[in-house]
């Protein structure tokens, strides 16, 4: 794996939990080169007058504060920007299959834990599959992890088929 862009010598740039998955990512690096192209024109056009901040979302705020950014600095925003592409085409991404749409605040709590336990930029890609009854799969670059309740009653299937043909011998 690449080495991750530093922001300074100690500290890694990190990703908020509401930043989930590559889109999201896409989304952000748009949003910061516009900041960045806005200010740019601001600091040509009218180089004698600070620099005014153009509104900016709740996730690039929050990605600017996680990682002790300063927009209006243009070394801070360039190595922001250099870091959100790494992140968009190098980070790892973890598919997770659930049987329903799982609630936002649940998503967040997962996405905060992958990251904490597996990989500081992990990408989460949720998908669904009602065929799965209950349970999730997760997909990793190396490994599938069926935890699904299909898989369960598949590898259950000869137990299951034993305590029904009880039930209906004891009637």
């Amino acid at each position: 794996m690449s080495k991750a862009v530093k922001l300074d010598d100690n500290t890694q740039f990190g990703l908020p939990p509401a930043l989930i998955g590559r889109s999201d990512v896409s989304r952000l690096l748009r949003e910061i080169e516009e900041v960045d192209y806005a200010l740019e024109t601001q600091a040509i056009r009218t180089p004698e007058k600070p620099l005014t901040i153009p509104a900016m979302s709740r996730a690039l705020s929050e990605t600017a504060t996680l990682n002790n950014i300063d927009v209006v600095n243009l070394e801070e925003r360039k190595r922001m920007i250099d870091a959100l592409r790494e992140a968009k085409d190098k980070a790892p991404n973890v598919q997770i299959t659930f049987a329903v749409d799982p609630a936002p605040d649940i998503t967040s709590q997962l996405v905060a834990w992958i990251r904490h336990n597996l990989h500081p930029r992990a990408l989460i890609t949720v998908g669904l599959q009602p065929a799965l009854i209950g349970g999730c799969v997760v997909r990793t670059p190396d490994h599938i992890y069926d935890f699904s309740l299909r898989k369960r009653f598949k590898d259950e299937q000869p137990a299951l088929i034993q305590a029904i043909n009880a039930v209906i011998a004891g009637k």
